[in-house]
């Protein structure tokens, strides 16, 4: 099972949850639960909007980091 937080548009993985994933201080509000991979497949690609990030500590495979964000 997958968690995106709807506020901050990330992706987390509940199987393998990290201690900087910050889970539990997520308001219940801006949770939403995503039971398979291809919806966050889905979710992760460049068509979605809003377009949803993978968690860098817990979906790494799946996060995309900006590198012009270095150089602004």
């Amino acid at each position: 099972m997958f968690i995106a937080d709807t506020k901050n548009h990330i992706i987390h993985d509940m199987s393998f949850v990290r201690f900087e994933c910050k889970i539990r201080e997520l308001k219940e509000e801006d949770k939403k639960k995503i039971f398979n991979i291809t919806t966050v497949k889905r979710m992760i690609g460049s068509d979605h909007v809003p377009q949803y990030n993978g968690c860098p500590y817990c979906m790494s495979e799946y996060h995309n980091f900006d590198f012009n964000k270095l150089f602004s």
